[in-house]
């Protein structure tokens, strides 16, 4: 049986099937494991690749909260976790947080901000140019809600948007970084000043 992932599609655009799974086990990881097609709206297979749910790294983190809720005293919840994930696809993606109909549907002022792979230096390097990069953002709080990196090193690239969306850091402030060349994250703050309120 396929199913809709439906994070990954509204992240793409496209469609995502993959057979219905469930959400892992420590004991049996490869339960949480299932091959993974991208079409287009037209039917074209894009990509092929193994969707990782994040059932591991999830149940480590549900210890840590309660270890430090019982250990330490702490008041930390399972709600407070931003949702982030990856498609070990060719090209990968990496995903964190809220898509841009997600955001809109909100009803705050959203802002967006889209880079094709083609206009990313790593990427024309390796000549792998598959794929975009995508935020959107709190026009009022600031704060990035979401994004997805479709492309060469995308799964690696996201995690600065995760620490930042996880530290609660304003957008402006990953705007005036100074990033390494050339990387696939050193477009992030290029992305970042290029955001426009949602059409």
């Amino acid at each position: 049986m396929l199913c809709p992932v439906t994070n990954a599609a509204s992240a793409l655009g496209s469609h995502v099937t993959a057979p219905a799974i469930s959400s892992g086990s420590p004991i049996r990881p490869s339960a949480a494991c299932a091959p993974t097609a991208v079409t287009d709206s037209g039917g074209k297979r894009l990509v092929i690749g193994v969707l990782i749910t994040p059932g591991l790294h999830t149940s480590y983190n549900d210890y840590e909260i309660v270890a430090a809720n019982l250990l330490d005293g702490a008041d930390r919840k399972v709600s407070d976790r931003i949702p982030a994930y990856a498609l070990y696809i060719d090209p990968p993606l990496g995903r964190v947080g809220l898509t841009e109909r997600q955001a809109r549907e909100t009803g705050r002022p959203v802002l967006v901000s889209t880079r094709p792979m083609t206009r990313v230096g790593r990427a024309v390097e390796r000549g792998e140019t598959q794929g975009f990069m995508k935020i959107v953002a709190d026009a009022e709080t600031r704060q990035i809600l979401g994004a997805a990196i479709l492309g060469i090193e995308g799964d690696e690239a996201i995690h600065g948007i995760i620490d930042a969306m996880n530290a609660k850091t304003p957008y402006p402030a990953l705007q005036w970084s100074v990033p390494i060349h050339p990387t696939v994250s050193e477009l992030i703050p290029t992305l970042i000043g290029d955001l426009k309120p949602a059409s």
